[in-house]
């Protein structure tokens, strides 16, 4: 059998471990709104947790899976699987409505809803979210302080780029405690990981860029990162991994973005995983950081 070091090797000269993150959520969770999806369809949600589950284990990697209090309602089982093999489970908020479309009230009311959802189902305290879509921007940073109140450790909504959904560009790019309305707050912000291209910050290792990168770019900056001392964060949702998965009726931009290479992804997973070492968000704030729970 392979040993987990032979089979996760570090950038040379490193030992740096990584971050696994999915959002789980449905296939036709998104934030579109002249997108009307029929879920009637039914979807290969419980074969995609499986398979994920199960790479997940051959690689000897743990993950943060940031769980809709939805996908906590209707799959309970599955939340409890995720639990059981000692992954993270942390809140992606109740049913992925966009965080700077809602008042910090019914913000902060939505994610009290999935965490209740989630310690219920897992017995454990829910120390993590993750915004949908990314939506913890400039306009309603302050939203944080809702999730210290809520008794949140950490969060991971915050992307440091610019596009036409998300992304605060001049955001820090290492994990940090995030100073708002003049106060260093209590919980941990943990950004997504970019890279520097044409000297602006891009993704890299995560949704879209993870399948529109070519397999030995994503592993590159990996490894680069990792020279640096630095954790690259990894994330997908489950409908990423399935080319045959019901797809929204999306314009061609948003259909490019939401769906470009869907083919190749799983692969280039399992890929990576085997290529370097993975741990939840948790896991890697306790060591490094002495996060308490």
């Amino acid at each position: 059998m392979t040993s987990p070091t032979s089979l996760h090797p570090s950038a040379p000269g490193t030992g740096v471990t990584n971050m696994l993150t999915f959002d789980i959520e449905e296939w036709f969770h998104a934030n579109y709104d002249d997108v009307v999806p029929d879920r009637s369809k039914g979807s290969g949600f419980r074969s995609h947790m499986d398979k994920l589950l199960e790479l997940c284990s051959e690689t000897g990697s743990k993950a943060t899976f940031f769980v809709l209090g939805y996908i906590g309602e209707h799959y309970p089982d599955v939340v409890r699987a995720i639990a059981r093999e000692g992954h993270d489970v942390a809140s992606h908020g109740y049913a992925h409505e966009l965080a700077y479309k809602q008042t910090i009230d019914v913000f902060k009311a939505d994610v009290k809803k999935s965490v209740d959802i989630l310690e219920e189902l897992t017995g454990t305290k829910i120390i993590g979210y993750r915004a949908p879509s990314w939506s913890i921007v400039e306009s309603n940073l302050h939203y944080l302080e809702a999730l210290e109140e809520l008794g949140m450790k950490y969060d991971a909504s915050i992307f440091p780029v610019k596009t036409f959904l998300y992304g605060i560009p001049t955001a820090p790019t290492e994990i940090h405690k995030p100073r708002v309305n003049g106060r260093t707050l209590g919980l941990y912000e943990v950004p997504m990981s970019v890279m520097k291209l044409g000297g602006r910050n891009i993704g890299y290792s995560g949704g879209f860029y993870f399948r529109f990168f070519p397999r030995f770019v994503v592993k590159q900056a990996i490894r680069s990162a990792n020279r640096q001392g630095n954790s690259s964060i990894v994330y997908l949702h489950p409908r990423e991994i399935d080319e045959k998965e019901h797809k929204l009726d999306l314009p061609m931009k948003e259909s490019f973005i939401h769906y470009y290479n869907v083919r190749g992804t799983y692969a280039k997973l399992e890929n990576v995983l085997r290529s370097f070492r993975f741990t939840s968000i948790s896991d890697h704030l306790k060591r490094h950081y002495g996060l308490e729970t």
